[in-house]
């Protein structure tokens, strides 16, 4: 099906935002001989009647072309990416990245070396896959190259032209391929890209560890990341990157989570994946405390025993989440840890001396207190000094 052949998309999501700041940007480039178009995940989010989070801009301007359009129009600018090509214009405080159009000249596996064209066509082919390979412009004209609309009408990912190709450009496009069939309702699988896959696996081993992590951890929290995972398992993928999948059927009990730590601490019975993928250390400490919790009998009172403990209780949640005891989880929720009534000053008022005896004997008269189950109070613990003489 040939672009023009598209009617214009007229969605709520599309009016919403077509601001007058981007329609402003539209007529300053459109003045200037030059066109600009909404491309990436944002066409794909429109395509499919979403409102789209974020919205990149491409256009047939050079880099220094865009400078002369901004400063002609009193449009304040940063050269945010300018070896990339990429300008960020600023409308009412509000950002607005604009990429020159691209073709790759030269790749490695992960960084191509580019040149800019004016050929909407060839920036569509340097990337991934169809759906995001398309455009639309401010009028509401999709122009899709490679087969795009009809690939998310069918709910497949396919790669722009040759799936060996495109892969072997950026390894990086392999997890990429997989976190979008995650977002898809009822995927099909195609077996010549999955084939291209297997046959490239070995190339993710060239991708950082922080962006394999940023790419599963996407996943994780999608549509169907248990399906997903499937084919990581089919394709070898899981054994390239180390992530056991052999639970993931499991994930499908999981209440909605935006966290991908909960998921991945069912996939995982050692958290040291945390360190190899060079997490932060709060993600790190919350995947310690779900692994080594997991398969410990968990109920209302050890669960409110652990808050007890000190730990934070979105962490105790998120393990009730993991164990499928949803019924405690408002009990945990509304839950207020108690706090010991006592302090070292406490202490020096009743006579005792400062110094390292302060310290154990707050921590005995704390020992006592968790052992009543946190109800003696101040007076009673004060009673339970020893009497000056």
């Amino acid at each position: 099906m040939r672009a023009e052949e598209f009617e214009k998309i007229n969605t709520g999501a599309f009016q919403s935002i077509m601001t007058p700041d981007v329609k402003e940007l539209g007529r300053v480039f459109n003045s200037n001989g030059h066109e600009i178009r909404i491309v990436g995940g944002a066409v794909r989010d429109l395509a499919l009647k979403k409102f789209p989070k974020d919205i990149d801009m491409a256009t047939d301007a050079t880099p220094d072309q865009m400078i002369d359009i901004f400063k002609s129009n009193d449009i304040r600018y940063k050269p945010t990416g300018l070896q990339h090509g990429t300008i960020t214009a600023i409308l009412n405080d509000t950002p607005y990245e604009i990429t020159t159009l691209r073709a790759d000249v030269d790749t490695d596996g992960r960084r191509a070396k580019v040149k800019f064209v004016k050929d909407w066509k060839a920036d569509a082919k340097r990337r991934d896959l169809t759906y995001n390979a398309m455009s639309i412009d401010f009028k509401g004209k999709i122009y899709d190259y490679y087969g795009g609309m009809d690939h998310l009408q069918d709910k497949v990912s396919q790669f722009v032209g040759d799936p060996n190709e495109r892969i072997q450009e950026d390894y990086l496009r392999i997890l990429r391929y997989f976190r979008f069939q995650s977002k898809l309702e009822d995927p099909k699988w195609d077996g010549k890209t999955l084939e291209a896959i297997k046959n490239n696996k070995d190339g993710l081993s060239r991708i950082s560890v922080e962006r394999v992590w940023s790419e599963v951890s996407k996943m994780l929290i999608s549509r169907n990341p248990e399906e997903t995972l499937k084919y990581f398992a089919t394709t070898g993928i899981d054994k390239v990157i180390g992530l056991p999948v052999t639970n993931a059927n499991s994930l499908a009990r999981l209440e909605p989570t935006k966290n991908p730590i909960v998921p991945l601490a069912v996939l995982v019975s050692n958290p040291e994946i945390g360190k190899r993928w060079k997490m932060s250390t709060e993600q790190l400490n919350h995947l310690n405390f779900l692994t080594a919790h997991k398969a410990k009998v968990i109920n209302k009172e050890s669960a409110i025993e652990l808050i007890n403990a000190g730990n934070p209780k979105k962490y105790v949640m998120d393990l009730l989440n993991i164990k499928g005891k949803y019924n405690i989880v408002d009990v945990i929720r509304t839950y207020e840890k108690p706090v010991f009534p006592l302090q070292g000053r406490d202490l020096l008022a009743k006579g005792m001396k400062p110094g390292i005896e302060v310290g154990n004997k707050l921590n005995d008269l704390k020992s006592r207190w968790k052992s009543s189950g946190y109800k003696l109070t101040k007076p009673q613990l004060l009673n339970l000094l020893p009497k000056n003489k």
